[in-house]
């Protein structure tokens, strides 16, 4: 289990894409080299090699050995890695035989890489990560932040405008709203303004505590901000109502066309609660720009 944050968060130094190779992962790596130009980091591309040790071709029973396979993985992650130094970009490839999930996180553990950063896909629902189970493992585990792109975010990158705020997205936890830290690390490095948000019921939008209950809840926010030592250049604290927590997140962040949604995670309430699961996931899927999670351990 991670430690809370005291003191305000490092800037990343150290970053993992951990790719598939496949098309859809291209325009990851993209978002990822954009984040190791803002905070000037180093870039670890690590593609993990599943197949068996040796494969059978069904037309003459051939047998196939592990190192003709990877020949194509290895062309790609040179190409990725040429692009990368072209960009400035210091950065090194990597391809590890192995469970994909246990291997991505061993790396973590033993580089201790400050990001990871993945990829997601809901062709057929939310709860499909491009990963599978990996994606789902490297989110709970992971030693450090996780950036996840789905599959509506590929292109925010190249769409942010000068303005797009940084949206921290809270319940009011007092464990994961450290995750406000992150929020503001990441708003000064890319001078984007930070949006604080949290989600009341729809039945609260209307009747005699409208004004009340948004106006203690914006207070709240506020409190977070300053608890933490948290000041960027343009905040705002805001309520946003819906009876589906993710839906009104991602759609906030989809009017304010925001660069980025930051959540706090409860390691424990990811593992064992369902609901928290299904939030976090929704968020990440439905998200039209990448989504930044903490997981902290419980008090």
């Amino acid at each position: 289990m991670r430690a809370l944050v005291h003191g305000p968060a490092q800037p990343f130094g150290n970053i993992l894409f951990a790719s598939d190779l496949s098309a859809a992962s291209q325009a990851i790596f993209h978002i990822a080299l954009c984040v190791c130009t803002v905070f000037r980091a180093s870039l670890s591309v690590l593609h993990v090699f599943e197949h068996p040790k040796t494969i059978t071709s069904e037309p003459r029973g051939q047998i196939l050995e592990v190192g003709t396979l990877r020949e194509d993985p290895l062309e790609s992650l040179e190409q990725l890695r040429e692009e990368a130094n072209q960009t400035g970009v210091r950065c090194e490839t990597i391809v590890a035989s192995g469970i994909a999930s246990l291997t991505i996180l061993k790396f973590l553990s033993q580089n201790k890489n400050d990001l990871v950063v993945l990829g997601t896909s809901a062709p057929h629902g939310f709860e499909r990560l491009v990963f599978g189970s990996t994606a789902e493992a490297v989110l709970r585990e992971a030693s450090c932040p996780v950036l996840t792109v789905g599959p509506h975010a590929t292109n925010s990158a190249k769409q942010n405008h000068p303005e797009a705020p940084i949206v921290f997205a809270t319940n009011f936890h007092r464990t994961t709203s450290h995750a406000i830290r992150y929020a503001a690390t990441c708003c000064k490095a890319t001078q984007s303004p930070l949006h604080c948000l949290h989600v009341l019921p729809q039945a609260l939008e209307s009747g005699s505590p409208s004004q009340i209950v948004p106006q203690i809840m914006k207070e709240a926010l506020c409190h977070i901000a300053a608890e933490n030592n948290v000041e960027t250049a343009s905040d705002i604290y805001t309520i946003a109502y819906g009876s589906d927590v993710s839906r009104a997140i991602t759609e906030y962040a989809r009017q304010h066309r925001a660069r980025l949604i930051v959540l706090g995670i409860q390691q424990s309430s990811i593992l064992a609660s369902h609901i928290s699961t299904d939030i976090v996931y929704r968020i990440i899927t439905e998200s039209p720009c990448p989504v930044l999670t903490i997981a902290f351990a419980s008090e």
